[in-house]
């Protein structure tokens, strides 16, 4: 099945399409929607399994690159103290870049990577 996003022209209709789908819920599967089912711009995109997607393209969320950039500081700083777990360090390191890969995010992985004072860098080729 092909990924596909509804984008309505209105608010009216947004309120309308809402009406209907909380029906269908609550009539059909006895299920009410929580207090944070909304309905946004299309321009703020999708907020969904770690991704803000796009009709055009995804990205990270925000709070996952900045959770990245806090452990790469304190990563770095156990390495200068050499209390560094390098296999865990790793482990989580490669998590992320196998999360970040399924979005636009390459500029973002190299920065990342680039910041890591406990990984070798071979600047030969660049």
């Amino acid at each position: 099945m092909d990924d596909f996003i509804i984008l309505l022209d209105n608010k009216e209709s947004c309120i309308n399409i809402k009406r209907k789908i909380t029906k269908f819920l609550n009539d059909n599967l006895q299920l009410e929607l929580n207090s944070k089912s909304r309905y946004y711009p299309s321009k703020m995109g999708v907020n969904f399994c770690g991704y803000r997607t796009f009709c055009t393209h995804k990205l990270l969320r925000t709070s996952s690159k900045t959770k990245i950039k806090n452990k790469v500081r304190c990563w770095n700083k156990l390495y200068k103290y050499n209390k560094l777990n390098f296999h865990n360090a790793l482990q989580s390191l490669n998590s992320w870049i196998g999360h970040s890969s399924h979005c636009n995010s390459y500029k973002l992985q190299r920065k990342i990577i680039n910041k890591c004072n406990f990984l070798y860098h071979d600047n030969s080729s660049m």
